[in-house]
């Protein structure tokens, strides 16, 4: 390390260390020379006798330098000096070469951070690779949790781990006497749950195991959001009885903000706490977490486990029946796979080889012309720029412009000098390099047009007017959620009681035109449970398909301003025992036939392995309303049930209204806690907003598929332009003479375009072929609709065909303009 570092300094310091060498060596010279002088020679006979002496001066300096300095950076100094000076005398190219290799390598940057942030980066979690996530999943391929019985099973048993927690999420409402509470998302762990995974309060302490035995004293750690929200950051709030649910519970400790806890909880509560655990093997509400014992393996506890459940299915084959273990490691459920973003990492791929492309061809064109002569949620997704996505960026950079750089380096390098000089400094224009100049572009169209015929489906499917969107006025309809406390509301008809009263005290409110209520507002997904439809039994061995399935209560059509095709609605006197589907679920599993009077049932994906199916009747169609999964915004196939069936503890209402947003919100609020001062209405907002929330994530991604592709289709046309300047330049002296012996500009066109129809011709269809192909890979067609599709991908190139004729017009205006004098005498 100290021979690099002198090295280094030495290779800073060269001048210095030049001037300190010649000054040593003009010294050693001297005394040599006094010497001979002594010796009683002549002054220059002395001179001459010391230099033979010392030998060659500059194989003296040269030697040192090997031996004190970086050879490598002084080589390499004088060609850094030497491109700067080019650069600088042809700004046009450098500032073009730098915008387009800028953003190729700033888009893919974008996407690596996207990448990394959603597949790599992991929870802050000591040795989190070391954490495994259990859940289940049966023959239908529904994905389940763990039930309590297995858990304390798997805690007792397994041999694999060193300890294994769990936790539920729901909600929680904080509140204190003479306030109204708030509402935030909670967890209810296992005492063990923190010391697991190596994580500790801020404040306070972690519960006991005493505090997590059913019985055992309320108490509850809050998150530090939730602690600078509700009481300002008062360190004092630790001993402090506040109301959780309704109920007392002693405050214990404070929580760090990303504290590393695999979930999105403000609010943390002993699991004894949670009020619908129960008991039997059928209900599996439990996120497990397993932290591997020193020398295990990843595998070997996937197959401990997986053993484990399948001895439970023959001790209990009522409730375990084909009920799976899956063991995979907690970075890889939270944060998913590489998977869900190969389409955008090979979109990222075409941008920079578009810009490669694209810097190369100048590169080229550069070659040819200067000859020897001139010689871009939860807390886990981080996006911030660390040192591995600055390596990436830094690898990426280099990669590119070396790798790159070498076609347009080989090729000025078997230039013919004498050649060169021959023809003034201007280098062969010869076949080889018109095919590779040609092919770049032929690969620039062709990524261009993948990437056009993609999204150009994608803003098909989102933009394609649907009935339903002109009659629901969004910004007319008010949304809240409400989550009734477990503790004070344990029935279904306590529950359905104080959502009656509210619905009622509403519609005698003069603001007020209509309330329902929901379990899914418009736009947003995805409730998903199995589908069976009496008389069309899926066939053997085959999974029953899923259907989204949202929870209702009457006149929530109405108050959406929508009617129903046939049928009628759900009144306050319908059970369990009827359903509405809409419109595209008549389409899709009825192909267009009667679905009034068919009988159908949705199992939830929660309920036993062995459940019975409950048949309801279909008694109304409506009109299909954009629904998710994920908020896309589909048109999905949708169930709609009576929401008073099932009761649950949290709805969302809608309320359509006379007045201005805030003062119907005001209205909802006053009359909630008229009802019940300790319930929390929460996510207070127009449907407006509550729709683009929810199809936040898909925008997003179609605003990077847009621009991604736009900027690969402006590289291209970069590309395109820069090709088509450089054949009007190559070809000056021969359409200076054509145009002297009379050629039309028309003609002089014709023999620009005429070298670049095979290169379009071949990107056209190299283009096509890759649409098709990735169709193929990642089954792109929504609602029938393919990229690799005729009529679309004729209309892209179409498109590309008019953007062709844009960038090559300045050139070929430029080309028929040029006096044919001045054309003869270019250089």
């Amino acid at each position: 390390m100290k021979i690099l570092i002198s090295r280094l300094l030495e290779a800073v310091l060269r001048r210095q260390r030049d001037d300190r060498l010649s000054e040593e060596v003009q010294s050693h010279l001297d005394l040599l020379t006094d010497e001979h002088i002594a010796h009683g020679r002549s002054p220059d006979d002395a001179r001459l006798a010391a230099r033979r002496a010392f030998g060659g001066v500059d194989q003296t300096k040269m030697r040192y330098r090997e031996q004190r300095g970086l050879p490598v950076i002084e080589t390499l100094l004088p060609d850094f000096r030497f491109a700067i000076r080019v650069l600088a005398r042809d700004r046009g190219f450098a500032l073009t070469a730098i915008v387009v290799l800028g953003v190729g390598i700033g888009v893919n940057n974008m996407f690596f951070t996207l990448v990394y942030a959603h597949t790599f980066r992991g929870v802050a979690i000591q040795n989190v690779e070391r954490v495994m996530f259990i859940s289940t999943f049966d023959d239908r391929g529904t994905n389940r949790l763990v039930s309590l019985p297995e858990f304390h099973d798997l805690q007792t048993a397994a041999t694999s781990f060193t300890g294994l927690a769990a936790w539920v999420n729901g909600v929680a409402t904080v509140g204190d006497e003479g306030h109204a509470p708030d509402r935030f998302n909670a967890a209810y762990v296992t005492a063990n749950a923190f010391p697991l995974l190596g994580l500790s309060p801020s404040l306070g302490r972690l519960p006991f195991p005493d505090d997590d035995r059913p019985g055992g004293e309320a108490v509850v750690l809050l998150g530090s959001d939730a602690w600078r929200q509700r009481y300002d950051g008062d360190p004092r709030i630790l001993g402090r009885s506040v109301l959780i649910n309704g109920s007392p519970a002693t405050v214990i400790g404070v929580v760090p903000e990303r504290s590393g806890f695999p979930s999105t909880a403000s609010v943390w509560l002993p699991l004894g706490q949670y009020a619908d655990l129960k008991p039997d093997r059928s209900t599996r509400p439990l996120n497990v977490v397993g932290r591997l014992r020193e020398g295990a393996g990843k595998e070997g506890a996937r197959s401990e486990v997986e053993t484990m459940f399948g001895g439970f299915e023959a001790a209990h084959p009522d409730s375990n029946r084909n009920v799976r273990a899956r063991v995979v490691p907690l970075n890889g459920r939270l944060l998913g796979t590489l998977d869900g973003w190969m389409q955008f990492i090979w979109a990222g791929v075409i941008v920079i080889l578009v810009a490669c492309a694209n810097a190369a061809n100048l590169m080229m064109v550069r070659a040819v012309q200067s000859g020897i002569p001139d010689g871009i949620l939860p807390y886990w997704n981080d996006y911030t720029m660390d040192r591995v996505v600055f390596g990436g960026l830094v690898a990426l950079s280099l990669a590119t412009t070396v790798v790159f750089g070498l076609i347009p380096a080989i090729y000025a390098s078997r230039t013919d000098v004498n050649r060169t000089l021959k023809d003034g400094g201007r280098a062969s224009t010869g076949g080889g390099m018109s095919v590779l100049t040609g092919a770049f572009l032929s690969a620039e169209l062709a990524l261009a047009m993948i990437l056009l015929a993609q999204v150009a489906v994608a803003t098909f499917i989102a933009n394609r007017p649907m009935p339903t969107d002109a009659n629901i006025n969004t910004t007319e309809i008010v949304t809240a959620a409400v989550t009734l406390p477990t503790a004070s509301y344990a029935t279904a008809q306590r529950r359905s009681d104080y959502f009656a009263r509210l619905e009622e005290r509403l519609r005698a409110r003069p603001q007020v035109v209509s309330v329902s209520r929901a379990t899914l507002l418009p736009g947003g997904g995805s409730v998903q449970r199995s589908l069976q439809i009496r008389g069309q039994e899926p066939p053997q061995g085959e999974p029953a398909p899923s259907v989204m399935t949202i929870d209702i209560s009457p006149q929530y059509f109405e108050t959406l301003a929508l009617g129903v095709l046939q049928g009628r609605d759900f009144t306050a006197l319908d059970g369990s025992s009827v359903a509405i589907v809409n419109e595209r679920f008549a389409q899709v599993f009825l192909k267009g036939g009667e679905a009034i009077g068919m009988q159908l049932a949705v199992t939830a994906a929660n309920a036993p392995a062995n459940a019975e199916p409950r048949w309801t009747t279909v008694i109304c169609v409506v009109p299909t309303v954009r629904q998710g999964p994920g908020g896309i915004g589909q048109e999905s196939p949708v169930v709609y049930v009576p929401i008073a069936a099932a009761a649950p503890a949290t709805a969302t209402l809608l309320i359509r209204h006379r007045v201005d947003p805030e003062r119907a919100a005001s209205v909802v609020r006053a009359e909630a806690q008229a009802i019940d001062p300790n319930i929390a209405l929460y996510s207070m907002r127009t449907l407006e907003r509550a729709v683009r929330e929810a199809q936040w994530n898909s925008h997003t991604s179609a605003v990077l598929a847009d621009t991604v592709t736009w900027m690969s289709v402006l590289l291209a046309m970069v590309g395109l332009y820069a090709e088509t300047a450089q054949r009007v330049t190559l070809k000056t002296r021969e359409i200076g003479l054509r145009m002297a012996l009379g050629a039309r500009s028309l003609q002089v066109a014709k023999v620009i375009i005429a070298g670049l129809r095979a290169p379009l011709l071949a990107g056209l269809l190299l283009g096509t072929a890759g649409a098709m192909a990735w169709d193929g890979a990642y089954a792109s067609g929504i609602a029938g609709i393919y990229a690799s599709a005729p009529p679309t991908l004729l209309k892209i190139a179409g498109f590309i065909l008019v953007l062709v004729m844009v960038s090559c017009f300045i050139p070929l205006r430029r080309a028929t303009r040029m006096s044919p004098v001045a054309a003869l005498h270019h250089d």
